[in-house]
């Protein structure tokens, strides 16, 4: 089977924030596994000559062909597969065009910034035909299938609850942050922690156990004033977002269609307390308990590099918890963060959507940012983000 071909938008050799395209997606597509299903055969960037500097750094084949447009992007007949890693100020313009074309388009949340410019990339998307996956990984980590086994197995009997406390450092973690990521204060341009932190977290669990039928929710801006530095000094504040529009705490409460179990959920921005994870999920069940634990991210499908995975049976003579191992395959070789962005890749390949290790479509996309949307809604009503003296 010949590979699928693929352009890329976006892949930076000077990003200011994640670089999400080189560390997250050129690992998998550059390993012995992803090149057996894939191969890069165009580039769109701001300038051809950043595209042919990306080229260059990343050594990608001196075939790969070199665009500045995304509508002359669009119109190459040779690209199976669009892949985005823009900001998401960008999504929007560069998608677009390659929706109208009818491309097959993977990505990266959230889908654009604002509701009307989503609703019009799925309108177009589904209207010429294209395919679209979402760079949401919790449906295709190894994680969900274990936590669905458990509970089919009845290792703890029918769930009655769920308990989830993450934080994030990496996104406004204090009152001062990098230039690069300013347009995290500034809800409009569609990135924050609800679209990115809320959006990977919340769909994780809810890809293990089942949607949600209600649930209450409150926003806290509790840092409403950041200041911004240069990455090469620290100690030089450059710009202010004052009374900022976007939340640094966010708590939940719901019902889950299974069982009418509750969930209660809180993230916040900010690192953990010294010596904690960053990241406690447990699910508690009338016969035993789940117990998740992760030191390296409070988002459980992007980095999950040391978690632990506990069980408890009660009733049993041993009290003590049973450790439960991760299931290997071989994006389980890759490096964090590339293994779950390679096993939506591999689920893309085999024509897997949906379910339990499919990936996501922008249908399931569009769900999630009705979602968030609605909590902003409620939250601007209660006043969160009232100007504060």
């Amino acid at each position: 089977m010949a590979p699928i071909r693929v352009g890329m938008i976006g892949l930076s050799t000077n990003s200011t924030s994640t670089n999400w395209g080189a560390h997250a997606h050129l690992p998998y597509l550059q390993s012995e596994l992803g090149k057996k299903k894939y191969e890069i055969v165009a580039l769109c960037n701001s300038s051809k000559d950043s595209a042919k500097k990306s080229i260059e750094k990343y050594n990608l084949s001196s075939s790969v062909k070199i665009y500045d447009s995304p509508e002359e992007f669009a119109k190459d007949g040779d690209i199976d597969l669009v892949v985005n890693t823009t900001g998401v100020d960008k999504h929007y313009e560069v998608l677009l065009p390659s929706a109208k074309a009818g491309k097959n388009i993977y990505t990266e949340l959230p889908l654009a910034s604002n509701m009307k410019q989503m609703k019009e990339l799925l309108d177009e998307a589904e209207k010429n035909g294209g395919k679209t996956v979402f760079g949401m990984q919790g449906q295709t980590h190894p994680l969900t299938k274990l936590i669905k086994d458990t509970i089919a197995e009845d290792k703890i009997g029918k769930v009655l609850s769920s308990t989830f406390t993450g934080t994030m450092d990496f996104i406004l973690g204090s009152d001062k942050a990098p230039i690069g990521f300013k347009s995290f204060a500034m809800r409009e341009s569609g990135g924050n922690m609800m679209t990115v932190g809320f959006l990977h977290s919340i769909n994780f669990i809810l890809a293990a156990l089942g949607e949600l039928t209600s649930y209450q929710s409150i926003l806290g801006n509790m840092r409403p004033d950041i200041h911004l530095f240069e990455p090469s000094d620290p100690s030089k504040i450059v710009d202010t977002v004052k009374n900022k529009d976007t939340p640094d705490q966010c708590l939940l409460q719901g019902r889950l269609a299974q069982n009418n179990a509750v969930l209660s959920y809180h993230l916040r921005c900010g690192g953990s307390f010294p010596g904690q994870p960053q990241a406690v999920w447990l699910i508690y069940g009338e016969k035993g308990e789940i117990r998740i634990t992760n030191p390296s991210m409070g988002l459980l499908d992007i980095v999950h590099a040391g978690i632990k995975i506990e069980l408890y049976e009660a009733g049993k003579d041993n009290k003590e918890a049973t450790e439960l191992k991760l299931p290997e395959d071989e994006e389980s070789k890759l490096e964090h963060p590339s293994q779950n962005v390679g096993r939506i890749y591999e689920a893309y390949a085999a024509g897997k959507q949906g379910g339990d290790g499919g990936y996501p479509d922008w249908k399931l996309a569009m769900k999630r940012h009705e979602m968030i949307d609605e909590i902003f809604r409620r939250a601007d009503e209660d006043g969160t983000f009232k100007p504060q003296n």
